[in-house]
């Protein structure tokens, strides 16, 4: 309206000294038009409605359709209408999301586009931004904001092959080499007595019909409970690459996580990193359980942590060594290494828990570290890039 405003006082004093009604009649046209406008276009935007469709979670990589379905429930049409949707760098495919079209009465328009998120992350979808007007441009375009939704992104996983853990649980779902771990649950064959051998595994079936004592061979199996413990403090990373390096401990225990699902272990999560769900606090520790619904919390967490500045890795693996239950394993991944964790995983080994170290760093001191860690017995490994954990063996 203020663009015409000279034209308008132009067309009054030419009607007023003129005494020219085809002006009077101009000025009323145009602001009859204009506070129509201002009318129908608040009227019509309070009564659309935006409906975001889409899969709310997703792995790295994979294309995510999304449908936006923009309703006028309005009585009175739209003859235009823009939108643009708002979406991170790390979701974007190249295109942006803006439209503009006009809707009829009760008239919807569906518009489909896809994101491909680049890395792992707790990602929002939105907001998006609507504005109208009318067609002679006389008021300026009324907009309004709709909210955004989230879309959680899981971490990368790498297949670690042969990977193992100790463990000191027997009668598990593992095979293992060691017969002390015999399971009287899973039948391997059977062969003739021996000395040493129980009387109570002869198969007095088979002994009937051979004639010659028979006893049941049991294949040897363990059972595994296993903590990681994920060290996300930011003064266990070097500056100059700790982006990479916290991004690989995500990484590596993601694969864990997958791996003991695969096995049907119990897993569980503790980390003191920041989770921006929860005000970048430490989300709840999760402890071991089987399942695939509990490997999806796991991973939850895992898709939205971030580097912070929370509890103290020595009191982080403290409070680690307290919650878990002899035999357990616990894998304490770090881009770190100081001589008081060693102490700690020392004690654990002491108190029947297993601790396995993974160094995700760059460190001069790594080979001296690692002969103090055998010395005490302390599986310690090293990997620089996700295709390492491919090669890490613990058993």
């Amino acid at each position: 309206m203020i663009d015409y405003l000279p034209f308008i006082i132009f067309l009054m004093i030419l009607a007023v000294f003129l005494r020219a009604e085809s002006a009077l009649t101009i000025i009323y046209m145009v602001l009859g038009a204009f506070f129509l406008g201002l009318w129908w276009n608040k009227r019509a935007l309070n009564h659309v409605e935006i409906t975001r469709t889409y899969d709310s979670h997703a792995f790295l990589g994979d294309p995510i359709p999304v449908q936006l379905e923009i309703n006028n429930n309005s009585l009175l049409p739209i003859l235009w209408i823009e939108i643009h949707e708002g979406l991170p760098v790390d979701l974007r495919s190249g295109k942006v999301v803006k439209h503009v079209f006009s809707l009829g009465i009760r008239e919807s328009k569906t518009i489909h586009y896809d994101v491909i998120p680049k890395k792992r992350g707790y990602y929002a979808l939105g907001p998006l931004s609507l504005s109208t007007g009318d067609p002679l441009g006389l008021i300026q375009p009324s907009e309004k904001s709709f909210p955004s939704d989230p879309l959680t992104v899981y971490p990368q996983t790498v297949s670690l092959g042969a990977f193992g853990l100790p463990s000191r649980s027997p009668f598990g779902t593992i095979k293992h080499h060691n017969p002390i771990f015999a399971d009287p649950s899973r039948l391997l064959g059977k062969r003739q007595f021996q000395t040493g051998d129980s009387i109570r595994h002869i198969d007095w079936k088979s002994t009937a019909a051979t004639g010659n004592l028979q006893v049941k061979q049991f294949e040897a199996s363990i059972a595994l409970e296993v903590s990681i413990i994920l060290d996300l403090q930011l003064d266990s990373y070097s500056i100059m690459s700790a982006y990479k390096d916290s991004e690989l401990a995500i990484t590596a225990a993601a694969s864990i996580a997958a791996w003991g699902k695969r096995q049907k272990q119990s897993i569980g999560l503790m980390t003191n990193g920041a989770d921006p769900q929860h005000g970048d606090q430490m989300p709840n520790p999760l402890h071991p359980k089987k399942g695939a619904g509990h490997f999806i919390n796991i991973l939850e967490i895992l898709a939205r942590i971030q580097l912070g500045d929370n509890l103290a890795i020595d009191d982080l693996i403290q409070d680690a060594i307290t919650d878990l239950s002899w035999g357990a394993t616990m894998v304490f991944i770090s881009g770190s290494l100081q001589d008081s964790t060693l102490d700690h995983m020392f004690k654990a080994r002491k108190k029947g828990i297993n601790p396995v170290m993974l160094f995700v760093g760059q460190s001069t001191r790594f080979k001296a570290f690692k002969k103090k860690a055998e010395y005490f017995k302390i599986s310690l490994y090293k990997a620089n890039n996700p295709q390492d954990l491919k090669t890490i063996t613990t058993i």
